[in-house]
């Protein structure tokens, strides 16, 4: 069992928004959590007078605020900054601080394109879709002279955010564009098999069979589809779906809803792990 955490300040009445992330906190502890785990997205903009005055009027700490105003006047880094909210709050571990720390120092020596890439690809991995793809068009958008990989590499992500979202239509077109920018076999593969799952069977043999490159890219494609296949026959929740059609085409009904019970608890137990990685404190 974890150690109790003894919390400081008080309750906002107010909920300060972080605007990087798009996320309400109504205390210093939800702000602390939420620096660590978005270390990546904060910058010189997260770490303004608004945030200094809501922690002194709203969680009355008020020596805090006055550290870090006068720290602030000083031009000390975000990493600092950061850095004196976790010690005083002494919310999280040592070994969190630090590492946010780091991320926020390396951050700070980047520009603001590199910066914008770093954030829209650690928000495509954190399946923020909606601000990822923000980033990724802003670079777009504002970078004419934009290195032809790093378009490439904009579009290719776009296209596996596009085929997570079951638009494969658009999927196919973001990948095409990235291999065409990129020369990157895995695009073109990607985009093979974001038609695979657009197309009826009849179309998708009937469109590789009359391209070369297609067909061949096909034969790698299906082999990689035939291994995840087999991954997906030994996993444990393929045994658990084999195991329920067994007791109800037996008719033992009651092993068959006391399986069902299990398996419904176990996703339920993980949604609440991710709902408390991901949004923990969180009160909107």
């Amino acid at each position: 069992m974890n150690k109790p955490i003894l919390c400081i300040g008080t309750y906002a009445q107010t909920p300060f928004h972080m605007e990087k992330i798009g996320r309400n906190v109504f205390c210093i502890e939800e702000l602390c959590y939420c620096i660590v785990q978005n270390a990546f997205l904060l910058d010189e903009e997260s770490f303004g007078d608004d945030l200094f005055e809501w922690i002194e009027k709203e969680c009355s700490l008020v020596k805090l605020a006055d550290e870090l105003k006068g720290m602030a006047s000083k031009k000390c880094s975000v990493a600092a900054l950061a850095g004196t909210i976790l010690d005083y709050v002494g919310y999280n571990t040592r070994k969190e601080i630090e590492r946010t720390e780091s991320i926020l120092r390396e951050n700070a020596g980047m520009d603001i394109y590199s910066k914008k890439l770093a954030r829209a690809d650690f928000l495509m991995r954190s399946e923020k879709y909606s601000m990822a793809f923000k980033e990724y068009e802003f670079l777009l958008e504002n970078t004419p002279d934009i290195d032809l990989s790093i378009r490439a590499r904009i579009e290719h992500n776009e296209g596996v955010m596009y085929a997570r979202l079951f638009l494969f239509d658009r999927a196919a077109e973001l990948f095409m564009k990235a291999y065409e920018d990129g020369k990157n076999e895995e695009s073109y593969m990607q985009y093979l098999a974001a038609l695979r799952m657009k197309m009826s069977d009849e179309e998708y043999v009937k469109f590789v069979a009359e391209d070369k490159q297609a067909y061949e890219t096909s034969l790698e494609l299906e082999k990689k589809m035939d291994e995840y296949s087999d991954l997906y026959a030994a996993s444990d929740d393929n045994h658990v779906i084999g195991t329920l059609g067994v007791y109800k085409a037996e008719g033992k009904m009651h092993e068959y809803y006391e399986k069902i019970g299990e398996l419904t608890e176990s996703i339920k137990s993980k949604y609440r792990e991710t709902v408390k990685e991901k949004t923990v404190g969180s009160r909107r």
